[in-house]
């Protein structure tokens, strides 16, 4: 006698029930015979990603040393102090500990002049400074994550990164050569956070040929 609609149904849910309680058993396997797949491991998020930014090694960078003020207070006597961070000229963008020389000029001028483009898009040169032993942590925000990243890192070749950390050698100031990449026509307000040790991000926004950009 063929079932009615609420006998398929109760026998679904008991033949739902059965199957659930097999796979949960050890080595379970369903009728066919085919494995149940059991739970893996988690892997490590990839070195370059958000949750592990690219490290940037002081090896990889070029000393210089640390400029410092000769004499003394004139207040209190003491020695001068060496400056909390790089100096920066009006076509230099800085965050704290972090420099990027000449990145300010990009916002106007001949693009060609300053980048390079290729079938994905543009990459621009910019130096970066780091003030002694500082770690350094710069995110592209997620906003032009998709079309911007950064290229530093002797051994990643071009490959842009979302993420990067530099490692400041210790009683120097340390240049790293490296590029921007911005996919398309190469022109975005690109925002960035940046994160000195384990303190709170600082936002900017470089601007590669695309005018004045929002804060």
């Amino acid at each position: 006698m063929p079932m009615s609609g609420r006998g398929w149904r109760s026998a679904g849910v008991a033949a739902g029930a059965l199957a659930l309680l097999a796979g949960c058993t050890a080595g379970g396997a369903s009728d066919d015979g085919d494995q149940v797949p059991r739970a893996t491991a988690s892997l490590p998020p990839p070195v370059g990603s958000i949750a592990h930014p690219r490290p940037v090694r002081c090896v990889e960078g070029t000393i210089h040393p640390l400029p410092s003020t000769s004499g003394t207070s004139a207040k209190s006597g003491a020695p001068n102090a060496t400056p909390a961070g790089p100096p920066a000229s009006r076509n230099d963008v800085s965050a704290g500990a972090l420099i990027w020389h000449g990145a300010a000029a990009l916002a106007t001028g001949d693009q060609k002049a300053h980048g390079v483009q290729n079938a994905d898009g543009w990459h621009y040169r910019v130096d970066s400074e780091v003030w002694s032993s500082q770690q350094v942590t710069v995110t592209i925000g997620p906003d032009q994550r998709a079309r911007a990243g950064l290229q530093y890192g002797i051994g990643y070749g071009m490959s842009p990164a979302p993420a990067v950390t530099f490692h400041g050698c210790p009683g120097a100031a340390t240049v790293f050569i490296g590029a921007f990449f911005v996919a398309g026509d190469g022109r975005a307000c690109v925002p960035l956070d940046v994160r000195a040790g384990d303190g709170p991000p600082r936002r900017v926004v470089i601007s590669f040929f695309d005018g004045r950009c929002p804060a």
